[in-house]
């Protein structure tokens, strides 16, 4: 197949199966190298369209591309937007009864099922590793693929195993995805894969419609707030996110009336009440630890205000990089203070328990399972990480347990399921058949919830039964969170719920074996990266060049002669009046404004100036504005070089502003509507 085909059979599976006319920035390069049988590690934020980049290549390949996620929830979210698209895709994990798995390898074997999902202790077990033997795949995917790397911010064990088993199975064409990951943790990556030829494909990370700045401010608490309120009166039209380091702090920031709170520690009905306020009111502002954000999708968040300093240059982008998703304009700020990296150190230090501890936390967990094999149980030990961290001689933190079942997990010590969440145990309290009949009508969740189960259990549902919130909110046709509400809403009057056990079960590996064996040297460097990463914020905070150039290149993206233009470092810089616009004609100026009398105030001024420059992200072409005709008019000036040219004409008065359905949008004013005359 020639070139020619090629890109005609890629441009009608971009159209046929995922309904888009053309490919997001970045996107065309990958496909075409997956396609052609290259082994990459694509590094592209969230928001990108790193999926398509896998997918679309495992539907015009012959065979079956096998795709390692590391979360079920992930997993079935994916599965069933591509069921939606008609795009034949399957998962396999513990909430698949074995029937379906085998259902499922099979459809791949036959070529019914393109794209199978699994998560990576799958790879383990008997039935699937005589499936890979058999049937191997044209293509293996692994997405998340930071979890490979111990320098990675998710690092799971399961994930070191991927790279035997491709060998194992001649397994040849392999690729890695990743929103999130240094040049570091991607050679570590192809190194695990133990795909020498593997290239580094990173891209995506320019966001021009973001202004990235740092305030500089004094340790004082009361002299931070004092800024922060300050831009707060600034009105926005959309969200405002603050993110804290601590939930201590995000309780603080909640003594301003109009901040609302999320953090970990909340109760579920807490946390439900203010990721609702965030979605459904207008201008929203909410302060948040980093347990806010994923699954989150609000695209008019205008403003990320991080009120301490985080610890990594990759948390603070992707924090930061869930504003302006609309590609409108956004801010992203940083309040600094050296006093911050002492938080920090405080919590790397936490997330790296000395090798003492980490000993000491086995000989209890050994302790623990010998006295129940004594007993003739050999049930793997279900406790929380705040129990197991009471039993030892020195108070240790719910984070310091966790990061030491990790590492005795990694050498081996110990042996961890996967993490259990959303079951329980089960009965009606009230006559099923009655309740059967009284909900049929299904005319709310709870009656969808009693109707539903009632039809399929019957009786089986008086006696106490183990279930699943998947496997529940399946039978219910209901989401898992609507699932959730419904059962604490029918606890206690119509059902009966009991919560089972929420983490993962440990299993002692060996109990003859004394000690772990753990290199205590190998921690210690652990360590030492974790603090050159809180450094890498500390340059960035003090930087005096292109705040995206530093960003972006952190993450291994080629910019060249490239920036930003409206970070506070190139504003600084570059003056409006001009060298920044500089190169701009008389007809460029048309240009502009005759566009703005075309939109006539549906568009925001950011969009307007990424309309014109050509940018081809997500936004613009899920709104297919790349057809407009005054798409790439001016796409000889960058896109930060656009928006300020509008921005000048609004100041000039021959454009102005109007509110379009709660938006702060551009039209061209009555002084411009002259100017376009002359």
């Amino acid at each position: 197949m020639n070139m020619t085909d090629i890109e005609n059979v890629l441009q009608k599976a971009l159209t046929d199966f995922f309904g888009f006319e053309a490919f997001l920035d970045h996107q065309h390069d990958v496909v075409k190298r997956i396609v052609s049988g290259e082994n990459l590690c694509v590094v592209m934020p969230t928001g990108a369209g790193k999926s398509l980049c896998y997918q679309l290549p495992a539907l015009v390949m012959p065979g079956y591309t096998l795709i390692i996620s590391p979360l079920i929830a992930l997993m079935a979210d994916q599965v069933a937007a591509l069921k939606k698209k008609n795009i034949p895709a399957a998962y396999i994990n513990s909430t698949v009864s074995f029937n379906d798995q085998i259902s499922a390898v099979r459809s791949a074997a036959d070529g019914e099922i393109k794209l199978l999902y699994v998560a990576p202790e799958r790879l383990q077990t008997d039935f699937f590793r005589n499936f890979l033997r058999n049937t191997p795949p044209q293509m293996l995917v692994v997405d998340e693929a930071h979890c490979i790397s111990e320098w990675g911010h998710d690092f799971r064990p399961s994930y070191r195993k991927i790279g035997p088993v491709a060998q194992e199975f001649n397994i040849r064409h392999i690729c890695a995805f990743t929103a999130t990951a240094t040049p570091e943790v991607c050679l570590d990556i192809k190194n695990q894969l133990m795909k020498e030829d593997m290239s580094l494909v990173a891209a995506g990370f320019r966001r021009p419609n973001l202004s990235f700045k740092v305030q500089k401010c004094s340790g004082s608490k009361d002299a931070r707030m004092t800024l922060l309120k300050n831009i707060l009166k600034k009105p926005v039209d959309g969200a405002t996110i603050i993110y804290a380091a601590t939930r201590q702090m995000v309780d603080e920031l909640c003594s301003i009336p109009e901040i609302k709170g999320y953090h970990a520690g909340m109760s579920n009905a807490e946390r439900d009440a203010a990721q609702n306020f965030f979605m459904q009111e207008k201008n929203p502002i909410l302060a948040a630890t980093n347990a806010f954000g994923m699954g989150i999708d609000r695209s008019d968040v205008r403003r990320v205000i991080h009120y301490q300093m985080p610890g990594s240059l990759e948390a603070y982008y992707q924090e930061a990089g869930r504003a302006g998703r609309d590609g409108e304009s956004a801010e992203c700020i940083l309040l600094f203070t050296y006093a911050d990296r002492y938080i920090q150190n405080f919590l790397i230090e936490m997330n790296n328990p000395p090798p003492s501890m980490i000993r000491e936390l086995y000989t209890v967990i050994r302790s623990i399972s010998l006295e129940k094999l004594k007993n003739g149980d050999d049930s793997p030990i279900e406790m929380s990480s705040a129990k197991l961290g009471m039993l030892l001689s020195s108070s240790a933190s719910d984070g310091q347990v966790s990061a030491a079942l990790g590492i005795l997990e990694k050498s081996g010590a110990i042996i961890r399921s996967v993490r259990q969440s959303g079951h329980g145990e089960m009965r009606f309290i009230k006559d099923v058949d009655q309740m059967r009949i009284l909900h049929q009508d299904e005319k709310t969740q709870r009656s969808r919830f009693i109707h539903r189960l009632a039809q399929k259990y019957g009786r089986q549902l008086e006696v106490t039964t183990h279930y699943t919130i998947e496997n529940l909110a399946a039978d219910a046709a209901l989401t898992l969170e609507q699932t959730k509400r419904v059962i604490s809403a029918l606890h206690g009057t119509v059902i009966h719920w009991e919560s089972g056990f929420s983490g993962r079960s440990i299993k002692i590996a060996d109990p003859d074996r004394i000690s772990p064996e753990i290199n205590d040297e190998e921690i210690k460097k652990h360590l030492e990266y974790e603090m050159q990463r809180l450094d890498e914020v500390v340059r960035y905070a003090s930087a005096t060049s292109c705040r995206q150039v530093t960003l972006t290149g952190y993450f291994g993206e080629k910019n060249y002669a490239w920036h930003c233009g409206c970070c506070d470092n190139c504003c600084e810089t570059d003056s409006l009046d001009d060298e920044d616009m500089s190169g701009i004609s008389p007809s460029d100026i048309r240009v502009a404004l005759r566009a703005a009398e075309i939109f006539s105030g549906r568009i925001g001024i950011g969009k307007l100036g990424q309309i014109l420059a050509g940018s081809r992200n997500a936004s613009i072409i899920a709104g297919n504005w790349h057809r407009n005709p005054c798409f790439g008019a001016l796409h000889k000036l960058r896109s930060a070089k656009v928006e300020k040219l509008l921005r000048s004409l609004e100041n000039s008065g021959l454009l102005e502003r109007v509110e379009r359905n709660g938006y702060s949008c551009i039209r061209l004013s009555a002084k411009g509507k002259q100017k376009l005359l002359q």
